[in-house]
């Protein structure tokens, strides 16, 4: 009976797909008040962590990437990380460059990368596998100093969340998509060939300012959407429900599960959400990391924003961030035994 169930589900996947959506408009157009508030909150958070953190690394890196030069100059890291992850000499700069900045650093490279023909579309896959990552400054930073206040905490995240990135990437290093065109470019065949040409031609000041507005805009509009959609299922008791079964299969107390809920949707507000309860160290580093190396399906957003130009599908990036989390968990448990 569930089988038949699900099937139809898939069958008419766009019908329940229109039926909660006009669910979800008429939720929020009886009682706007609360989502409103929430979508303030989302913007709030990414005018006060996301942009001043990213605005920057936006824009100088993409004036770097006019210098071939500067890519070069990283071959030092390069050449070990083609050798031992299967990829072209740009997956050093990649990743020095993704944990430095964080999120979606990585994803916008790589688009960049593959958009120029540097890398192909296997290529692009390996790379994101290993250089998906937060960084120093929301993870000390943000988390550890100012939610926390517990340094040695934020190192024992940010190990795990680094070591398992590359261990993530040994995993996928002989990846290759089943349909082994390495040059299906989906991004390409949707716009005329003059269009890319132009748009791949080295950019004024003006033209990286404003792409790297864009794309900090359209950051945002995913981080607030999620917070929105966050209040909806509070709302409409999905979310105690979720929370619920979390608790019959492991034994947490509800706030701890809302924070992890909340987290798996945005990462930030699940934090935000367990800074507030009392939580053992080693338990608090494991649930940490799992959570800032899942991302959140915010961040999934963010990435898959500029990762469908390179035409992986999101159940990929899902299957790779799955399995950061997972070994990121695990090297959480034997870092917070050394380090706490």
């Amino acid at each position: 009976m569930f089988t038949f169930i699900i099937k139809k589900i898939k069958e008419n996947y766009q019908l329940v797909l229109c039926f909660i959506l006009l669910f979800v408009i008429f939720t929020v157009s009886i009682n706007p008040s609360p989502y409103i508030s929430a979508t303030f909150k989302g913007i709030t958070v990414w005018a006060k962590i996301v942009l001043p953190s990213l605005f920057l690394f936006f824009i100088l890196t993409k004036i770097l990437m006019q210098f071939k030069q500067f890519i070069k100059a990283f071959n030092i890291l390069n050449k070990p990380f083609e050798k031992i992850f299967n990829t072209k000499n740009v997956g050093g700069y990649t990743f020095f460059m993704s944990i430095m900045s964080g999120y979606p650093i990585g994803a916008k490279l790589i688009s960049e990368f593959y958009l120029t023909n540097q890398i192909d579309r296997n290529e692009a896959f390996r790379i994101n596998t290993y250089c998906s990552t937060s960084g120093p400054m929301f993870i000390l930073g943000s988390v550890a100093i100012s939610m926390f206040y517990n340094y040695k905490l934020g190192i024992v995240v940010m190990l795990s969340h680094f070591v398992s990135a590359l261990i993530n990437g040994l995993i996928y290093r002989n990846f290759k998509f089943k349909d082994n065109n390495t040059n299906n470019n989906l991004y390409k065949k949707q716009i005329n060939n003059d269009v890319i040409n132009k748009k791949l031609e080295k950019e004024s000041l003006n033209d990286i300012v404003y792409n790297s507005i864009v794309s900090l805009f359209m950051v945002g509009g995913y981080i607030a959407l999620c917070f929105a959609l966050l209040e909806v299922l509070i709302n409409v008791g999905v979310l105690n429900f979720i929370i619920k079964i979390l608790n019959c299969i492991l034994p947490l107390n509800l706030s701890i599960s809302e924070g992890l809920i909340k987290g798996i949707i945005e990462v930030t507000n699940g934090c935000v959400c367990l800074s507030s309860q009392t939580i053992n160290p080693a338990v608090l580093a494991t649930i940490l990391s799992g959570l800032i190396s899942f991302g959140g399906f915010s961040i999934h957003l963010q990435s898959q924003m500029f990762l469908s130009r390179c035409g992986i599908k999101y159940k990929y990036f899902l299957l790779s961030k799955t399995t950061h989390s997972i070994i990121a968990i695990l090297l959480s448990i034997i870092f917070s035994v050394i380090i706490l």
